[in-house]
């Protein structure tokens, strides 16, 4: 699942009857929570073949954690996106004049 909290501040400064400032800050994930990734896929992990000429456990070998991949099931990375869902925390800010 993923989640993830931005939030967005701005405040308008009037100069002029027509014209203003605004300042605007953005924060994106700002409680920095980690979305970690599916974990990997289930025929490789567990040593299975994918396909009719693929190497795995053949017919009456044992089912071990040695044929079966040690890491099935465990959540070993984060989503990498560099922007929108999954992104570490992100800040940025802009100044705009309005006339």
């Amino acid at each position: 699942m993923l989640a993830q909290t931005d939030i967005t501040l701005s405040k308008k400064f009037r100069v002029t009857e027509s014209a203003n400032v605004e300042f605007r800050s953005e924060f994106y994930n700002i409680f920095n929570r980690a979305n970690l990734a599916n974990p990997s896929n289930l025929r490789l992990a567990m040593g299975l073949p994918t396909g009719p000429t693929a190497a795995g456990i053949h017919p009456g070998q044992p089912f071990s954690a040695a044929t079966a991949g040690g890491n099935f099931g465990v959540l070993t990375s984060t989503v990498s996106n560099l922007i929108g869902i999954g992104t570490n925390r992100q800040i940025q800010f802009s100044l705009r004049v309005n006339f």
